[in-house]
């Protein structure tokens, strides 16, 4: 049997335990992913290798601290009601001019997952309070559980924490550095165009501010409205000064994460549950957690079967429309089944090192958009559907679906602008 044959036939048979497990015995996604590394380290002829599998276990080590540590800064600064004072901090300010608010709404879903690195949790966290304003400034029910969806596609997205990115360049064995800024203009200009196209000609073209004030409970604090604010604005300015000044500061991001919810915690003249909070984060986190330990195992055992040098060598040997064409359809489609975590794992590492032709980070930065745009696509469509639950939409998935047609084509045009012309805005940028 040929090399290529008997990867193939590894490669396959992966496949078949994901879905096995996933669907007739319905595993959790993190289950079915460490049983897919099992199933390749036999097929692979590696049998239970210990070894592969514990260093597989770790390779996301860092990425999963991360996570939890975010996680645990946004509880808090949404139990200390610091989040709902921005809320209605932007009512006041905006209210006069609806498409502006729009926007800022838009990217008020968005901050809290570009520090957690998870779209559910931006949604999870302020899903429910933008879905309110939506509502009250004229927005259908439907139209809003599709715009908060979206936030958390966009808050995927965002840097600084881009987490298909990290997995991405944590199989090519390349720091993550440098995608900041291609992140952040995709997602200034999607978070300012989307926002319109989902509610501009539904919004109300005069909002009553008081109305919506009243429905959205503020917050006392020490040092007053700096003390709501302050735990956000310690955790953005050690994050820039960490990249300004490497050498100097470099205190790493899950300790700068804890240092916001020590803040966040203390501030608020009303006591907070530190031990309730803290438990309830970690039982809702673990499951990504979880997700990062299989797929660590996944990547490893498709290294040392040669599984992962097979797709990049079929890949690279394609012709180059195909390829392309592939990594458009193929991402969201396949990231749909398996999560974005998970087809960023088994089909973005390797259509990467297809395209080692092309500037990486651009490259890398596009293909994340894409395995992000996959929380959108059934039928696990887990940030789609944490929008529908936490604005309390009662109609199908399929008509939030519907809604974001043109937004979705708009995110997955960008990402294929990104990794086709990679070198060229590389040089412009």
């Amino acid at each position: 049997m040929s090399q290529e044959m008997f990867s193939f036939l590894v490669f396959l048979a992966m496949l078949i335990g994901f879905f096995v497990a996933s669907f007739p015995l319905k595993m959790p996604a993190a289950l079915a992913l460490f049983v897919t590394g099992i199933v390749g380290s036999i097929a692979g002829g590696l049998g239970l290798s210990t070894w592969h599998i514990f260093e597989g276990m770790f390779g996301f080590f860092e990425i999963t601290a991360i996570v939890l540590t975010a996680s645990i800064f946004i509880s808090f600064q949404r139990e200390s009601m610091g989040l709902n004072v921005l809320v209605r901090d932007l009512i006041r300010l905006f209210y006069k001019v609806p498409p502006i608010l729009l926007i800022v709404l838009m990217f008020v879903v968005i901050l809290p997952g570009a520090l957690a690195g998870s779209g559910t949790a931006a949604v999870m966290a302020v899903g429910g309070l933008v879905g309110t304003v939506l509502t009250y400034i004229g927005l259908s029910k439907v139209t809003v559980a599709a715009f908060v969806g979206m936030g958390g596609i966009l808050a995927l997205i965002a840097p600084p924490i881009n987490l298909p990115a990290m997995i991405i360049s944590s199989g090519l064995n390349m720091p993550y550095a440098g995608f900041f800024g291609p992140l952040m203009i995709w997602t200034l200009f999607l978070g300012v165009s989307l926002p319109l196209i989902y509610g501009l000609k539904e919004v109300d073209k005069k909002i009553d501010s008081q109305e919506i004030l009243g429905k959205i409970p503020g917050g006392e604090f020490y040092l007053g409205r700096l003390g709501a604010y302050l735990p956000l604005l310690v955790v953005i300015g050690l994050m820039v000064m960490q990249r300004a000044f490497p050498q100097a500061l470099d205190p790493g991001i899950p300790l700068i994460f804890i240092v916001g919810a020590i803040l966040a915690y203390f501030l608020p003249k009303k006591r907070l549950n530190f031990i309730k909070i803290t438990k309830e984060t970690i039982e809702k986190t673990g499951p990504v957690a979880a997700l990062f330990i299989s797929v660590g195992v996944v990547v490893q055992v498709m290294v040392a079967t040669g599984v992962r040098g097979w797709i990049v060598i079929e890949s690279t040997t394609a012709p180059a429309l195909f390829l392309f064409v592939a990594v458009l359809f193929l991402i969201p489609i396949m990231g749909g089944v398996m999560g974005t975590y998970g087809v960023a794992s088994i089909f973005a590492i390797p259509f990467m090192m297809a395209l080692l032709r092309l500037d990486l980070i651009y490259a890398i930065a596009g293909m994340s958009m894409l395995c992000c745009l996959a929380s959108l696509t059934p039928p696990t469509a887990i940030v789609g559907r944490a929008g529908v639950l936490a604005t309390g939409y009662d109609g199908t998935y399929g008509k939030v679906l519907r809604i974001s047609t043109i937004p979705w084509i708009v995110v997955a045009a960008a990402s294929m602008v990104t990794i086709i012309f990679a070198n060229q805005l590389s040089a412009w940028f």
